[in-house]
């Protein structure tokens, strides 16, 4: 592996994924050899596609349902929520101490 720094004065891309494939077609240039683009994003795989380079889309684990947003302010039922129950059953209240 080679780390190759980018050349003087060079602005960086407004979109993230853009300034990869920017980057990664700079190197292949350089290196006179195919780069090969591992993403797990399917717009960055179709992009780097169409500028000529070699891609590889790594699957991801299903990262399961969307949170409930509308349940964010209320309590939870996890393990701590169930501990700062208890914890807050023990404490005395203000007027009974």
């Amino acid at each position: 592996m080679e780390i190759v720094l980018e050349q003087p004065g060079h602005v960086r891309l407004p979109i993230p994924d853009d300034e990869i494939i920017d980057r990664a077609v700079a190197i292949q240039a350089l290196a006179a050899r195919p780069v090969r683009l591992l993403t797990c994003d399917t717009g960055q795989h179709t992009r780097g596609c169409a500028d000529g380079l070699k891609v590889t889309k790594v699957p991801t684990k299903d990262p399961g349902p969307e949170p409930d947003w509308e349940a964010q302010d209320k309590p939870g039922t996890g393990l701590r929520a169930q501990r700062r129950q208890r914890k807050a059953a023990e404490e005395p209240k203000p007027n009974e101490a």
